[in-house]
């Protein structure tokens, strides 16, 4: 798949949110073998200690270009970014221990992708 800024992403969103968008804000590329997609995810579920969901936005989701590949189905246009992307990203590209990303696929809820990544962590240190 061919990534841009300013493209706008559908995934394997939850039921009940299936509006929810990947919107890409940068990609940032090491060496000539090794990007990041620095995304958006709109109208995302975030599941509450009572267990009811929410719509919420997460301004800024950094992804290895697999990972993001693995989490998208389908290309849907062009589309604006939060507001906050912009700041959320230099302070990550700043980040004095080095720049950070995803490596597993997100799948609507953050602390799913979040729980996934550090089981995968686990298992590598473990190995």
């Amino acid at each position: 798949m061919n990534f841009h800024a300013g493209q706008s992403w559908t995934y394997r969103a939850p039921k009940g949110f299936e509006a929810s968008r990947l919107l890409i804000g940068a990609i940032a590329t090491f060496d000539h073998d090794r990007s990041i997609v620095c995304c958006a995810a709109v109208h995302a579920p975030r599941r509450h200690a009572d267990g009811h969901l929410e719509m919420v936005t997460i301004p800024f989701l950094p992804m290895t270009d697999a990972a993001f590949s693995a989490s998208v189905v389908a290309f849907d246009g062009e589309a604006e970014l939060p507001e906050s992307f912009a700041e959320s990203l230099e302070a990550w590209s700043s980040d004095p221990r080095g720049v950070t990303a995803f490596t597993v696929p997100f799948e609507g809820f953050l602390d799913q992708m979040i729980a996934q990544q550090m089981a995968e962590l686990a298992g590598r240190s473990a190995a």
